[in-house]
C-alpha cells in the first residue's frame, strides 16, 4: 500500500470544470480542463481496494469510542450493588468519560495532523488496552473512576482522527458517503454494544466487559500495524512521498522497495520523506479551543452539540427506565438499545448517499463537473448549500421523537410504543450528526484532525452536563416535560443552521483571506 495527499492548503484542490454558454468557449474550456487535469496531482493515489481497506480499518477503530461507553451502560446497576454505591455515583463515572471523550482528542486529533496518523492510533489504543486490563482487575471506585478516565482518553480520539482518515483520502465530491460511513459506525455501537454487555454482564459478569474490550482491541492492533498505510497529507502527501520510519507499516515498506526498484530502473529516484521532529510535539490545543469563535464552524458545533446532547439524555436513562418499568433483567436492557441503533444506521446510509447526489446536484446547476479524482477547489462551491438544505426533514423528525419519547415512558404502555420511538429518534439523529460531521471537515480541510477534534468537545461537554443532570430534571418535572424542554431547546438551536445557510460563505471568504495573509505555518 502506498502513502497520501500532499500539502496542507485550505482547498481541496486547484481547479474546476468550468462550463460556459459559448460553443467556442467550451471547446477552449475543455483544452484547458483537460491541461489542467493533466497536470494537476490526483487528491490521492491509493488505488480503490486501499482505500476501501483504510475505511473499513477506520470504522473498525471508531467503533472503539462509543462501544466503550455503551457496553458498559447495562452493568450500571451491578455495579453500583457491588460497590455498595447508589446509581448516580456511578452514573458519575459516565460522565468522565464523557468529560475526557470532549479532551483527549483535542490532543492527540491535532497530534495526528502533525506526526501522522498511524503513531497515534498505536499510542492511544497502548492506552485503551491498558486500561481496560486496570479496569477488569480494579476493586475500589476510586479506581474504577480514574480508569475510566484512562480507558476514555485512549479511545475517544478514534473519532476524530476518524474524520481525518477521511478527509486524506477522499475529495469533497464523495467525502459524504465515506464520513457517513464512519459516522454509521458511531451509531451501530449502540446497537451492539448494550446487548453484548448484557449479556456478558449476565452470564460472566460485569468484569468480562472489559477482557472483551481488551481482546477487541488487540485484534485490531494485529491488522492495523503491519497493513495499514499512514494517510496524513502533512507526511505523505497524496501517498507519492515516502513515510518516515516511525510511520511506514509492514506492507508499506515492501511495497516502497518495489517502487523503489522500479524508479531506479527508469532512472528516476524517490522523494525524500519528511523529516519528523526529534520530539514528539505539543498540539497546539488553543489552536483546536479557537476554532469554536470561528462564526459559521462554531455555529453548527453549538447546535449539533444540543442535539446530540438531547437525544443522549434520552440514551443514558433508559437502561433504568427499561428495568423498572418492565422488570427486565441485564440482557433484555440490552436488546431495548437496538431500535435506536439500528434506525440510525439506516439513516446514516440513506444519508451518505443523499449527500454525494445533493453536491453533484448544486455542481450541475452552477456549471460545475465534479472532480472525484483531484478534487474541487471550494472557496467559490456554495458547500453550505450543498450540505445543509438537507438537515431538515431529520431535524424535524428527531424533535419530534424527543418529544414524543417523554410522554410515550409516562403513559407507561406496551413496550413496543417506546421502541418504535427510539428507531425512529436513531433516524433523525444520524442525519443532522452526518451532514455536520462532513460539512465541518469540509470548511476546515487544512487541519481535519484538529477540527474534528473541536467538534467531539463541544458535543462531549454538553452530552456530559446532559447526562450529569438528566435525571434530575426528570425527578423534577417528569419525563414528559422533561423532553417537551429538551425537543423545543434543539428547535430554537436550529436557527444556527439558517444563520451559517446565509452568511456563512462571506465568513468562509474572510477565513481564506486571514489565513492568506498570515501565510504558511
Amino acid at each position: 500500500m502506498l502513502q497520501q495527499s500532499g500539502g496542507s492548503a485550505p482547498n481541496d484542490s486547484p481547479h474546476f470544470d468550468r462550463q460556459t454558454n459559448t460553443s467556442n468557449e467550451i471547446k477552449d474550456g475543455q483544452v484547458n480542463q483537460e491541461s489542467e487535469q493533466d497536470e494537476a496531482p490526483v487528491h490521492s493515489i491509493f488505488g480503490p481496494r486501499t482505500k476501501l481497506f483504510i475505511i473499513l480499518i477506520t470504522v473498525f477503530a471508531t467503533l472503539f469510542s462509543p462501544f466503550s461507553s455503551f457496553i458498559y451502560l447495562p452493568a450500571l446497576t451491578p455495579i453500583a450493588q457491588s460497590y455498595n454505591r447508589s446509581l448516580g455515583e456511578i452514573n458519575l463515572t459516565v460522565t468522565l468519560y464523557q468529560v475526557m471523550q470532549a479532551i483527549a482528542p483535542l490532543f492527540f486529533g491535532d497530534l495526528s495532523d502533525q506526526i501522522g496518523r498511524r503513531p497515534v492510533y498505536m499510542l492511544t489504543f497502548a492506552i485503551f488496552i491498558g486500561a481496560n486490563i486496570g479496569l477488569a482487575l480494579q476493586n475500589s471506585y476510586a479506581a474504577l473512576m480514574v480508569l475510566r478516565a484512562l480507558q476514555s482518553t485512549g479511545s475517544s480520539a478514534t473519532v476524530a482522527i476518524g474524520s481525518a482518515v477521511v478527509a486524506d483520502v477522499t475529495t469533497a465530491a464523495d467525502r459524504g458517503g465515506y464520513i457517513t460511513a464512519v459516522q454509521a459506525s458511531v451509531q451501530f455501537a449502540p446497537a451492539l454494544a448494550p446487548v453484548l454487555g448484557g449479556i456478558l454482564t449476565q452470564y460472566l459478569g460485569w468484569r468480562s466487559t472489559f477482557w472483551f474490550l481488551v481482546i477487541a482491541a488487540g485484534v485490531f492492533l494485529m491488522i492495523y500495524i503491519p497493513f495499514t498505510p499512514e494517510t496524513a497529507r502533512k507526511i505523505v502527501g497524496n501517498g507519492s512521498i515516502p513515510p518516515p520510519k516511525m510511520n511506514m507499516s509492514l506492507f508499506s515498506a515492501y511495497n516502497l522497495r518495489h517502487r523503489r526498484k522500479d524508479l531506479e530502473s527508469q532512472g528516476q529516484t524517490l522523494p525524500e520523506p519528511k523529516k519528523l521532529p526529534r520530539r514528539i510535539p505539543i498540539p497546539n490545543l488553543w489552536a483546536a479551543i479557537i476554532i469554536v469563535f470561528e462564526k459559521d464552524v462554531g455555529l453548527l458545533m453549538f447546535f449539533m452539540s444540543l442535539f446530540v446532547m438531547a437525544n443522549y439524555a434520552i440514551l443514558v436513562p433508559l437502561q433504568d427506565v427499561i428495568r423498572r418499568r418492565y422488570d427486565f433483567n441485564d440482557l433484555q436492557v440490552g436488546l431495548c438499545y437496538i431500535p435506536f441503533a439500528v434506525g440510525s444506521v439506516v439513516g446514516a446510509v440513506f444519508v451518505g448517499k443523499i449527500l454525494n447526489w445533493n453536491y453533484a446536484r448544486v455542481a450541475k446547476s452552477i456549471g460545475v463537473t465534479p472532480d472525484r479524482k483531484r478534487g474541487d477547489d471550494l472557496r467559490k462551491f456554495p458547500i453550505e448549500r450543498a450540505r445543509l438544505d438537507l438537515m431538515w426533514p431529520w431535524t424535524a423528525l428527531a424533535v419530534a421523537m424527543i418529544i414524543t419519547w417523554g410522554w410515550v415512558v409516562n403513559t407507561k404502555t406496551t413496550l413496543a410504543a417506546p421502541l418504535i420511538v427510539l428507531f425512529f429518534a436513531g433516524v433523525g439523529l444520524s442525519g443532522p450528526v452526518s451532514i455536520l460531521t462532513t460539512i465541518l471537515v469540509d470548511l476546515y480541510p487544512m487541519n481535519p484532525g484538529r477540527v474534528s477534534s473541536t467538534f467531539n468537545l463541544t458535543r462531549a461537554t454538553l452530552s456530559a452536563v446532559g447526562s450529569a443532570v438528566v435525571q434530575y430534571i426528570i425527578d423534577a418535572w417528569g419525563y414528559g416535560f422533561t423532553y417537551l424542554f429538551m425537543g423545543l431547546l434543539v428547535s430554537a438551536a436550529s436557527i444556527c443552521v439558517l444563520i451559517v445557510r446565509k452568511w456563512g460563505p462571506k465568513w468562509r471568504e474572510e477565513r481564506y483571506q486571514r489565513f492568506e495573509r498570515a501565510g504558511p505555518k
